[in-house]
């Protein structure tokens, strides 16, 4: 009984002590407006660096999809990746030398840009969570591929020109669902806790 009655006041004493210094550290910062304006803007632009690491994850997803179709020759037949670079390299080719528009349609993916668009309006897409956001945008990205874009590199609609069933159509939503999952899993867990609101809409619950 006297055991507890000690561990009781210091107990006590370990709180006072904490609560003291969370008014010290809060008046501090109430006395240097200063550093509340330079807190506002990192949670301001958070954002950005937490979609940067979420897009690079992503497409590390999507590369990892890609070597494993070329390791089990996995729809040989089916490669948007250099029908692409077939259709836009002579638009490159006055421009710049031999070479490089392959470096540059590598780089330029749209993958990072994509990730800053998912991140700037994470809040505002439909979903419950952050997986299922990046499965609804990447049910929407396939549907833009599958219509849009094959067609226009010489595959058809969901590359049907080829002759291969719906085998490239499945395998083209993986590709797309490999990236976009990835991505909004990892930016929600990337968000604080507090992060409730849209980036850029109030100042101080976001983060």
């Amino acid at each position: 009984m006297a055991e507890l009655l000690d561990v009781a006041p210091m107990s006590l004493r370990k709180l006072s002590a904490r609560r003291a210094f969370v008014l010290e550290r809060d008046q501090r910062i109430t006395a240097e407006p200063w550093r509340i304006e330079e807190m506002t803007t990192i949670r301001s632009y958070r954002w950005i660096w937490t979609s940067a690491v979420a897009s690079g994850c992503g497409t590390l997803a999507h590369i990892g999809l890609m070597e494993l179709k070329s390791r089990l020759h996995l729809l040989p037949q089916f490669d948007p990746a250099t029908a692409l670079l077939d259709t836009l390299s002579p638009l490159f080719a006055r421009a710049m030398h031999d070479g490089a528009p392959l470096w540059l349609l590598s780089q330029l993916n749209g993958a990072f840009l994509i990730g800053l668009l998912f991140g700037r309006f994470f809040h505002r897409l439909p979903g419950g969570s952050g997986v299922a956001k990046g499965f609804l945008l990447g049910l929407a990205g396939w549907l833009l591929l599958g219509i849009g874009l094959f067609p226009a590199i010489g595959l058809g609609p969901f590359a049907t020109s080829l002759g291969l069933g719906a085998g490239p159509a499945l395998f083209s939503l993986a590709m797309v669902e490999a990236y976009s999952v990835v991505l909004g899993a990892v930016y929600a867990a990337l968000q604080r806790p507090d992060q409730k609101i849209e980036p850029g809409r109030g100042e101080s619950n976001h983060a």
